[in-house]
């Protein structure tokens, strides 16, 4: 007969709490204040102040500007679009595009994969023009996926001040892709390069991955305000449509003091944060868990 595990008095305690916090939820609720999100090797807890309505996707009215000797004007009222409703916007889509690779980084495995990064030849495609450097690496990516069927990937581009267009990207299950030693280590880590024949339009450096949860966050910090605003209208990434995404449940919560209570004893608890959106008041905490 197997010996039972022995728990901690803390591990006893956050699962008492825990079980008081779950137990009066509903199955199908019709609102939720809590949305329960896995990732591969962590799981979130989002706990809104003002609960969410089951199904209800959250979308304003739209509303289309047309632009008139450089000027933005609401199409119907043909008033000029004000300034705080430009930035409300591009923190919009900052936020939601943000989440987007946030999923997809997390919710894969890049332990055996590869870190790119995609420089182009000025002799070989306008480095400026972002249309013409997104079709030549969306071609390269295609031609690895014929070789590779199950690669895995998410490239963002990076914007240099000179306005020269750059990729930054993470790869998996592309063991067919010729690289080349570069001679060059960088932090002890060796840099190779893609083959000339393989990508003709300029420069890589490929390096291997070592700690997925480091190269999700850094492939991460390249959505910045000034890609949102410069890809406007565009694709503002590549990602192979093979990639796993994270498991969502909306939960509502009826004892949230006990909730918050589990959170405080639980040792696996590695993160934790507020925001508060001023403009319709609603407060929403973040608690990050190990699994």
């Amino acid at each position: 007969m197997a010996l039972s595990q022995k728990i901690t008095k803390e591990e006893a305690s956050w699962r008492y709490y825990k079980s008081r916090a779950f137990k009066s939820i509903f199955e199908t609720p019709q609102f939720y204040n809590m949305k329960h999100v896995k990732y591969l090797n962590h799981e979130e807890y989002r706990l809104f102040k003002i609960p969410f309505q089951t199904g209800n996707k959250r979308t304003s009215a739209h509303v289309e500007y047309e632009e008139i000797g450089g000027v933005e004007y609401n199409k119907a009222t043909k008033k000029e679009r004000t300034k705080e409703s430009k930035e409300h916007s591009e923190q919009s889509s900052l936020s939601r595009t943000k989440q987007k690779i946030y999923n997809y980084a997390f919710s894969n495995d890049w332990s055996n994969g590869l870190f790119f990064t995609i420089t182009f030849d000025p002799k070989q495609v306008d480095s400026f023009d972002y249309d013409k450097c997104y079709k030549r690496l969306h071609q390269f990516l295609k031609n690895i996926k014929d070789q590779n069927p199950d690669f895995k990937y998410i490239f963002v581009p990076e914007f240099h001040k000179s306005g020269r267009i750059h990729f930054h990207g993470i790869g998996t299950n592309c063991d067919r892709l010729k690289l080349e030693d570069s001679g060059i280590k960088k932090n002890g880590k060796k840099i190779y390069n893609v083959n000339s024949k393989t990508f003709r339009y300029g420069f890589t450096t490929v390096s291997k991955i070592e700690d997925t949860q480091k190269v999700s966050s850094y492939i991460t910090k390249y959505i910045t305000k000034e890609m949102i605003t410069a890809t406007k209208g565009k694709h503002r990434y590549l990602c192979s449509r093979n990639l796993d995404t994270a498991e969502v449940e909306n939960i509502m919560l009826d004892d949230v003091e006990n909730f918050m209570k589990s959170v405080e004893l639980n040792p696996k608890v590695c993160n934790q944060k507020k925001y508060t959106n001023e403009e319709t008041g609603q407060e929403i905490t973040y608690i990050k868990v190990k699994k």
